[in-house]
């Protein structure tokens, strides 16, 4: 297959090419640093048999301060790219959000995507798939300003500085910690369905956001408990139940699992 991957060059883009490589797939990144962008030209798009849509705009409180333009990244450019599949005869596989109660920008633009794909799907035969990501870690996931905080480098990063890790709200909150190498694969795999399927992207493995504290302290080798209580981010939601329920892993027979050895390595990844 020749699969082009918008956002290739972030960190859930580079594992996929390096997977899609390594199955023997020839495989390229679309992404602004090399100076695409899915609201202007798509012709170094027009070889591909697939395209894997991840470019967008990331964050959940971030984005209520650019809401205009999360709209015309995350919703105008996947119509762009799913547009662009039906002029050349390409599949799609796009990366949507577990299910949840959350109400923020990114959740919204990023079902309105899904909902365009269903609908380019039933309307105009383009072949479809969806890969809902969970808590996506591993090595070398950005941090710091301008990114949004994602849990593992945020966590890891204060308890290397003997930092109290900063908790908003209670911390009873769950999350479903899924190895981006299992993303990248699953995101591969499901270039080979194209029936509006879902896939889940996470491990069924729920644990509550102190837990992670706790266990990012003790590799760090702080005490368990050093972390301190923010208020709640806007567009979150206190005490909500995060996991994957299993959805696609019977067509692809297999499904992502959590190993502590995977945990260790990213966390010690940002040791100073």
């Amino acid at each position: 297959m020749k699969i082009a991957v918008t956002g290739g060059g972030g960190f859930i883009g580079a594992a996929t090419i390096a997977y899609a490589h390594d199955e023997g797939h020839q495989a390229w990144a679309f992404d602004r640093s090399n100076g695409d962008d899915i609201l202007g030209s798509l012709e170094s798009l027009r070889d591909a048999t697939h395209i894997i849509h991840l470019a967008g705009m990331l964050g959940t409180s971030e984005l209520f301060d650019t809401p205009e333009q999360a709209i015309e990244a995350n919703v105008t450019g996947t119509l762009r790219i799913l547009e662009w599949c039906r002029e050349i005869g390409a599949g799609y596989v796009g990366i949507t959000m577990p299910d949840s109660d959350w109400a923020n920008i990114y959740q919204a633009t990023k079902l309105c995507a899904m909902r365009l794909a269903s609908a380019w799907h039933r309307s105009y035969g383009i072949p479809v798939s969806h890969v809902r990501a969970f808590n996506a870690f591993g090595p070398g996931q950005k941090h710091g300003p301008g990114h949004p905080q994602k849990i593992i480098p945020t966590f890891a990063t204060y308890a290397w500085a003997e930092k109290p890790i900063p908790i908003w709200g209670s911390g009873l909150q769950t999350v479903d910690l899924v190895h981006v190498s299992d993303i990248a694969r699953m995101l591969v795999e499901a270039t080979e369905w194209g029936d509006d399927q879902v896939f889940d992207a996470g491990t069924g493995e729920s644990q509550t956001v102190r837990q992670v504290a706790a266990t990012v302290n003790r590799i760090c080798g702080q005490p368990q408990d050093s972390f301190h209580y923010l208020p709640m981010r806007k567009g979150e939601t206190p005490e909500s139940d995060i996991v994957a329920k299993g959805e696609g892993w019977e067509l692809l027979g297999w499904g992502p699992e959590f190993e502590k050895e995977d945990l260790i390595a990213t966390v010690r990844f940002y040791k100073p």
